[in-house]
């Protein structure tokens, strides 16, 4: 099986760029982070379907994957070809995030 393409929204890009630089500067195990999300995007490039759907959001078909350590969730949708991650956000916030098609 041929991983797919992933790639991220400006959304979703300015979503790790903070989560990373809160975590660099919060916490003492930094790599952590890091480490993590690279894991996920390997999961999704072969496995994308391995995410829960979340029908709560007006994109269709709109998927998400827990990250553990860190708490929190990203948001992505999928095809053939590619996985699109459309936002990260944390898991205790309650709801989901604003997620444009």
């Amino acid at each position: 099986m041929t991983p797919r393409l992933v790639r991220f929204t400006t959304t979703a890009q300015e979503h790790v760029r903070r989560e990373k630089a809160w975590w660099l500067e919060n916490r003492t195990h930094v790599d952590i982070f890091a480490a993590e999300l690279e894991q996920a995007l390997k999961v999704l490039a072969v496995l994308p379907g391995a995410g829960t759907s979340y029908p709560q959001a007006s994109v269709v078909d709109l998927r998400r994957i827990y990250l553990r350590k860190v708490g929190c969730h990203l948001y992505y949708t999928f095809d053939e070809h590619e996985v699109i991650v459309r936002a990260r956000w944390g898991a205790r916030r309650g709801k989901g995030p604003l997620v444009e098609p």
